[in-house]
């Protein structure tokens, strides 16, 4: 999976001689999990650069732009990457290619509240489990699940990817699925209040991002719940910024977090083990 920027430029491929050694391009490429930044040597005549991935076209540069981020690249996947310098007639003055592999999000998250306010006990920490999918219809994403025991219960995507519309569940339901949503609603639920029922009303899925609105239903009044996970990498570490928000009575009764008073809905986990 690649940038759209793409799209607009693919009738401008050229083949690529076979001979890549001895570049004067030192291309370097630094993976970024799903994204990756390179860089390279000017070369004297140039007047585009192309830049291709696993023989796709992604882009052509000005003679004056040595650097490209190739972003929304598949997660743990295998690319050779190819910049050609080329003159004005489309000639191929030099080529480098640098074979790369990306990696994934997925891994073991934490948040650790230090603070006493930890909503009588129960949101102390919040542990995520991440793992990289694929689906027919969403392509790769990343499925989350929480710790029960020495087993674990995915509470994204909850119910599955591949259905249009989602049935409702009781909440006090016998099976994983409910289980997996009372657990984590008890935790940052701060009323007594519970629903009867619960479903899937939207699913948003990006190579490095999610989100689900789950709709619930509780004495005769519907309100909605969003929540989203969103990774990325820093100089630091991986996280995973995890953020739910509700519709009505739902926001007044969910916990608020005690160390982020400017987003008090929001949690950023870090990445404490890979899996």
């Amino acid at each position: 999976m690649f940038s759209s920027r793409k799209l607009s430029l693919v009738f401008i491929m050229i083949i690529i001689p076979f001979s890549l050694y001895a570049s004067r391009l030192d291309l370097m490429a630094e993976v970024l999990v799903n994204d990756m930044n390179l860089e390279w040597n000017e070369v004297e005549g140039a007047s585009f650069y192309d830049v291709y991935a696993n023989d796709i076209f992604l882009a052509r540069l000005d003679a004056d732009t040595f650097s490209y981020t190739a972003v929304n690249l598949d997660q743990d996947s295998a690319y050779r990457i190819i910049v050609g310098a080329r003159d004005e007639e489309n000639n191929t003055l030099d080529a480098e290619a640098v074979e790369v592999e990306t990696d994934s999000f997925s891994g073991v998250y934490k948040w650790v509240n230090k603070t006493d306010d930890d909503n009588k006990g129960r949101l102390r920490e919040i542990t995520y489990i991440a793992r990289l999918k694929t689906s027919p219809k969403y392509g790769q994403y990343m499925e989350i699940s929480i710790p029960y025991g020495d087993d674990e219960l995915v509470i994204f995507p909850l119910q599955s990817l591949e259905d249009s519309t989602w049935p409702w569940i009781d909440y006090d339901d016998d099976g994983k699925t409910a289980l997996a949503y009372r657990l984590n609603c008890e935790r940052f639920n701060t009323s007594s209040l519970k629903p009867g029922r619960f479903r899937v009303s939207r699913i948003s899925i990006t190579p490095e991002s999610a989100s689900v609105e789950i709709q619930s239903s509780a004495f005769g009044f519907k309100v909605t719940t969003t929540s989203s996970y969103d990774f990325s990498m820093r100089e630091d570490g991986v996280y995973l910024v995890y953020k739910t928000s509700g519709s009505g009575l739902v926001e007044s009764a969910l916990f608020r977090n005690p160390m982020n008073e400017d987003d008090p809905f929001t949690y950023e986990l870090v990445r404490v083990s890979e899996i």
